[in-house]
């Protein structure tokens, strides 16, 4: 009789679980070379404790080894779980409900080191022996490497939990009153066991074995929602249909980067009737620039503000397509001087010729789309630049949390793996979204204010655990910023 899944995240090595009279218990068990029966057997050994669905009950005898043998800290980190949790304070009783307490305390636990300290599986049960959260999560255990391993693929297995909770993610109301946006980055795979890494295309130019990560973007609660990791051969445009269904959204729009159209690739995401916005290289042929020469363009055409920048727009279609052109006159006049200047230094590259050619191209960006409804131009403008956002974290996921390449043998190992960075993105944007609303992402970074939180003891005394001293200076920094935990 298989076991239960709520018991999987306490099967570790050197251990079994004993259905007996209806309950769940765990015993350990060693293997012992037998010379008479010519083979190693099995030995059992003490109990350890009973299993149920709300966690794990340690016996007395067990508590009391382990107690002897790993002496609980009585200084522990506090200021990283407090801020982890107070981040995620709206997701982690759903992850909870969803997934139960064992497994979703694992996974919380190691996301939060990877958060912190972009923490390998192996080193997670060192913090997890000096970090507060022990006192919260996983309270019964150890996170040997075993255990995170079995964990993350316990989820890996179970995709189905996954979606689950991630639908428990966008409000009905996000969905319908917003648009989701979608996008994918590379991951290079170091792995040679792993059958989902294969030789791909990145804007890197980097062709050797990868996998590829879909995301998808609230653009009204600025946070990823949605992962999900594919072979690294398969292009962006096949996936995107199964990814929306699985979701089981509707207004998705793809943002391409420079290079993507074409009309192939327009044509495979018209036949999928898939929503898209994409930028056209100016040099492209289908992009009208005639109005920008007409001397009453700025009377003709409609504009708006982006940013304290004035955009000016006109529309047209072309082939069947929507297009939109947009002229930022601080960029156009930027870009004139520096093609003028380059003129002066670099007359081998840059000529008056060239220039000629394109002065009505000078400041532009034209976007060819298809979304839902009749949006206005100045709404898929802004859309559109809020790829440069997904951009940003994607660079964070492969610089802040030293994603960049994976070492993974087991593909549901690294579905887990991608499961508990996902959590620890969330956490860092909202982070990054909480600085920002505050105004001081020009001083403080997300990494700044976790290396301070680094700083924040809790200290056992007499049995209660008391908050050390924290400086008035981090005091006022964590009220600024909206995320005061000491309190």
């Amino acid at each position: 009789m298989p076991l239960p899944l709520w018991t999987l995240p306490f099967k570790e090595p050197h251990t079994e679980i004993k259905l007996i009279n209806g309950s769940y218990y765990k015993y350990q068990i060693s293997y012992l070379y037998d010379p008479a029966k010519k083979h190693t057997v099995k030995k059992s050994g003490p109990i350890l404790g009973k299993i149920t669905e709300q966690g794990f009950v340690p016996s007395p005898k067990h508590l009391l080894r382990q107690e002897l043998l790993n002496p609980a800290a009585d200084i522990k980190t506090y200021g990283i779980f407090a801020l982890f949790s107070l981040l995620l304070r709206d997701e982690i009783p759903s992850l909870q409900e969803t997934l139960g307490r064992p497994l979703a305390d694992m996974l919380l636990s190691f996301a939060m080191f990877r958060w912190a300290y972009q923490s390998p599986i192996k080193r997670a049960s060192l913090y997890h022996a000096h970090h507060f959260s022990a006192e919260f999560w996983a309270t019964d255990r150890a996170l040997t490497d075993k255990a995170v391993s079995g964990a993350l693929q316990s989820i890996g297995e179970n995709r189905g939990l996954v979606m689950t909770w991630l639908k428990l993610l966008l409000p009905e109301s996000a969905a319908r009153e917003s648009f989701l946006l979608m996008d994918s980055t590379h991951v290079m795979s170091a792995s040679e066991r792993l059958e989902v890494n294969a030789k791909g295309y990145n804007n890197s130019f980097d062709f050797g074995k990868q996998i590829r990560l879909m995301y998808l973007f609230s653009a009204t609660m600025k946070l990823p929602v949605y992962y999900r990791l594919l072979g690294g051969n398969i292009v962006d445009v096949a996936a995107m249909d199964l990814c929306v269904k699985e979701m089981g959204v509707s207004d998705v729009v793809y943002i391409a980067d420079k290079g993507f159209y074409s009309t192939g690739n327009v044509a495979m995401l018209e036949q999928r009737n898939l929503k898209y916005i994409m930028p056209v290289r100016r040099s492209n042929p289908a992009i009208h620039y005639g109005p920008i020469g007409d001397g009453e363009f700025k009377i003709k055409n409609r504009r708006f503000i982006w940013q304290g920048r004035v955009i000016w727009y006109y529309q047209y279609e072309a082939s069947g397509l929507q297009f939109a052109t947009y002229l930022d006159d601080r960029l156009r006049v930027e870009e004139e001087q520096d093609y003028l200047t380059r003129i002066r230094t670099h007359p081998d590259t840059y000529t008056e010729e060239g220039y000629q050619e394109r002065l009505r191209r000078f400041g532009t960006v034209t976007l060819v789309y298809r979304m839902s409804g009749t949006p206005a131009p100045d709404e898929v403008y802004m859309a559109y630049k809020q790829r440069n956002e997904i951009e940003m974290m994607f660079d964070s996921y492969k610089t802040f949390m030293k994603a960049d390449v994976s070492y993974m043998q087991n593909r549901y190992v690294l579905e887990g793996w991608l499961f508990t960075n996902f959590i620890a993105m969330m956490a860092y944007y909202k982070l990054y979204g909480k600085l920002r609303e505050a105004k001081l992402l020009g001083t403080y970074s997300p990494q700044d204010i976790i290396e301070m939180s680094k700083a924040v003891y809790k200290v056992r005394i007499r049995g209660t655990w008391y908050l050390a001293e924290v400086t008035a200076k981090v005091r006022k920094l964590l009220i600024k910023a909206g995320i005061d935990y000491l309190n």
